[in-house]
């Protein structure tokens, strides 16, 4: 059985974007834009309320230093650049 795309996107979106290789940000990707700690301490916790990231690496996150080092990092428009949608 062969199916049309336009049928397909709209029945499975997001299995279509998977199959067409869109590639999402991810919690990292949000950090690197935040302004300050506070920000980026916001974006962690929605990404562990939704269940995007389980709450030991939000806390990782959170602990470590790495929020320094990443945040502000990325200008804006970046993330078509590097393919993200």
């Amino acid at each position: 059985m062969e199916w049309e795309k336009k049928r397909f996107r709209k029945m499975f979106p997001n299995i279509y974007r998977e199959v067409e290789g869109d590639i999402f940000p991810s919690v990292l990707d949000h950090l690197e834009r935040c302004k300050d700690m506070k920000e980026a301490e916001e974006v962690i916790d929605y990404f562990m309320k939704t269940g995007e990231i389980t709450e030991e690496y939000g806390e990782f996150l959170k602990k470590s230093g790495i929020l320094k080092e990443i945040i502000s990092s990325r200008k804006h428009g970046e993330y078509t650049k590097r393919g993200l949608r």
